[in-house]
């Protein structure tokens, strides 16, 4: 008998173009039940840190994108006397000049009163400003905003963990927790997804604005029969899978299966007038009910018709199967 690739279906529709088929096989082994999740960097609670004087800034101790502790001096700032004495002081050492009116006028420092992450800096060392000028921008928190596709938000829970990583060095990983996670607006013509956001820990940055990509594992099995889910057909609320098998006996009406599919199994037939009612498959945005067809009824010969007798043909009182004649002989008279 000849093995024949084929999607349980009518031959008609294998006769059309399949250029962007690809031939698949099941495999068993670990699985991991991985979210896809991408988004962008968004700086919380900003501070604008200004010049507390008038006068002259005399130090920038900070670069943007960094983290900073509390009372850390960020920038350093003289009054404008202050700044006019150092500027004519001529031979005299710094530390005299310190020593003479530092007490009277001292540097006045800029800094964040709680840990932040410095996201600009506006002022340049010996500008002159008036006081409340903006200076440095700090955010107190940095949180990941991120989007999940529909069929992914029935597995997101707060506490998970997702590595993250900027696409431009996709090397560099890192983790945060899943804060919270929330469906989008309902209403919409597509199924809406969902927002999942996790709080960035100190000393982990990525710049606002930045966009990012990660990954939640929300399930693993150590031992699982798995396809691609692009492989799945969805018909109503069945799933199929086209497998191939191995014929025997063929006709215009019915070929015999010799291997690849048991009895009573179910299989999809795709007619080519009606292939919009079969689509692929994709992972619902809500868990659908459990629900299964009412199971077809068996199909019995007419006890009234007369068994075709014909040499190597089908059996008696099977009135399923026809021979196709001697201008089409079947793959069984090819063996």
């Amino acid at each position: 008998m000849r093995e024949a690739l084929t999607l349980l279906v009518l031959w008609t529709v294998l006769a059309a173009p399949a250029a962007a088929q690809q031939v698949g096989e099941l495999r068993r082994g670990p699985l991991r039940a991985v979210v896809r999740v991408r988004g962008t960097v968004s700086a919380e609670e900003l501070l604008r840190l200004n010049a507390p004087i008038d006068g002259r800034v005399e130090e920038i101790l900070v670069s943007s994108g960094t983290w900073v502790e509390p009372k850390t001096d960020l920038a350093r700032m003289l009054s404008r006397e202050m700044a006019a004495m150092k500027d004519s002081q001529g031979s005299i050492s710094e530390q005299i000049m310190q020593d003479r009116w530092g007490k009277t006028y001292r540097p006045n420092a800029v800094n964040c009163p709680v840990r932040c992450y410095v996201t600009r800096v506006f002022a340049r060392p010996k500008t002159v400003v008036p006081s409340g000028t903006a200076l440095v921008e700090a955010a107190r928190k940095l949180r990941l905003l991120g989007h999940v596709r529909p069929g992914d938000m029935a597995f997101v829970r707060k506490g998970q963990l997702i590595d993250f990583w900027d696409p431009r060095r996709p090397s560099r990983r890192l983790q945060a927790r899943v804060e919270d996670v929330r469906f989008d607006v309902a209403g919409q013509k597509v199924a809406p997804g969902g927002s999942v956001t996790a709080l960035l820990e100190y000393g982990y940055a990525l710049e606002p604005g930045t966009s990012w990509e990660g990954e939640i594992v929300t399930q693993e099995r150590a031992d699982a029969l798995r396809v691609p889910t692009g492989a799945l057909i969805r018909f109503g609320d069945e799933l199929f899978l086209p497998v191939r098998v191995s014929t025997g006996i063929t006709t215009y009406e019915a070929t015999e299966i010799t291997g690849g599919a048991s009895d009573r199994q179910r299989f999809l037939i795709l007619d080519p007038s009606k292939i919009g009612d079969a689509k692929a498959y994709e992972p619902a945005p809500t868990k659908p009910r459990s629900r299964r067809a009412a199971p077809r009824a068996e199909r019995r010969p007419d006890e009234d018709a007369e068994p075709e007798a014909s040499s190597g043909g089908p059996e008696s009182g099977n009135a399923d199967i026809v021979e196709s004649g001697n201008d089409y002989p079947s793959d069984y008279d090819h063996e």
